[in-house]
């Protein structure tokens, strides 16, 4: 399987200060990262600008131009959590735009990568149509799923996104839409307080929204257990073109905004079990960095990730230690989101 990067480097522009998303979240992945592409000779494409009508295709007029006029008079606060800086909008043209260099390489005739993982902030997947939240300014994974629709000609997109907060902004952008499917790993309850068993979709697009509320305190084995018995069996028959995933790891036993214990075997294992996927079906992957906010652990989180993505193996030494498994409802949990989704897949 051949994978690559792609870069922002212009990403130290959207300046949050003191924020847990700030601009020194990534020097140590892109070190990391830049070494693993080196040693087993992996391309690093870089971004480019998404043009306003690529934004449009997930967003409102609105919203895009209140963005952007927040950030030319900024710094302002779009809300509690989520600032614009004077070049926040330029920044984040270019992380959606990344997103679509992404879906570009790893589709069509020509392309040049089985998967990519793009290093981009600000993160996405909290954005909703017409609203700035959780850090973000505009949704890369509906941007890239509606791109590759809408200019591409793909059929069907498959969205996974295993971030510890449930990915609010993507599921509203496609909750009605047949064509993307979104699948959600996060711990709940949590942030944003969205993405329970019974938020399913509406309309058309009743079906193709899966939520899986992982328990407080969930860590490797159950998220591989949910890939398997529920997120792997739906990508199968739902049958994507495509394969989008929003990889936060701010779900890792380290990492203070939240109460998870996946460590870096995780989601090495969750990344390697969407590769087999995508590969299984000759489509692309494209993984597109979302949370993870403790600088120390994450370039080895984003190295499994790459790793996983790209069928070489990792070096996971010097992980935290997860604790000892004790009783969460995982499995009455499970059962539930079973009776939910048996309604609409065979799981």
């Amino acid at each position: 399987m051949k994978t690559g990067l792609v870069i922002l480097r212009e990403q130290a522009g959207h300046e949050t200060g003191s924020h847990p998303e700030n601009a020194n979240r990534f020097p140590g992945v892109l070190d990391r990262l830049g070494e693993d592409s080196m040693k087993h000779d992996l391309p690093i494409l870089e971004s480019r600008e998404a043009l306003v009508e690529d934004l449009l295709r997930a967003h409102t007029e609105y919203h895009v131009e209140n963005v952007r006029a927040a950030a030319e008079n900024g710094p302002t606060w779009l809300d509690g959590d989520t600032v614009a800086s004077p070049h926040s909008y330029e920044v984040a043209l270019r992380s959606a735009g990344a997103s679509l260099v992404a879906v570009d390489a790893v589709t069509g005739p020509e392309k040049s990568a089985d998967s990519l993982f793009a290093i981009i902030r600000p993160p996405g997947h909290h954005a909703t149509a017409d609203r700035a939240m959780g850090f973000c300014l505009f949704s890369n994974a509906a941007v890239a799923a509606r791109y590759a629709r809408e200019q591409l000609g793909i059929d069907r997109v498959a969205v996974l996104d295993w971030d510890v907060h449930h990915g609010n902004g993507t599921q509203d952008i496609l909750y009605d839409d047949p064509s993307v499917l979104f699948v959600s790993f996060h711990q709940w309850p949590l942030y944003p307080g969205s993405g329970w068993i019974d938020e399913v979709g509406v309309g058309e697009g009743r079906g193709f929204t899966v939520n899986l509320p992982m328990p407080p305190g969930s860590g490797d084995l159950e998220h591989i257990e949910g890939f398997n018995a529920i997120a792997g069996p739906i990508l199968d028959q739902f049958n994507p073109g495509l394969l989008i995933v929003s990889a936060g790891q701010d779900g890792h036993v380290a990492d203070e905004l939240a109460s998870q214990n996946l460590t870096a075997a995780g989601y090495h294992g969750l990344a390697q079990a969407s590769a087999e996927f995508a590969a299984s079906r000759g489509i692309g992957l494209v993984a597109l960095h979302e949370g993870g906010y403790n600088p120390n652990t994450l370039p080895l989180l984003d190295h499994a990730i790459y790793a996983g993505i790209g069928g070489f193996a990792p070096d996971l030494a010097g992980d935290a230690p997860a604790p000892e498994t004790e009783e969460i409802g995982w499995h009455e949990r499970l059962v539930q989101i079973r009776r939910i989704q048996s309604a609409y897949w065979a799981v």
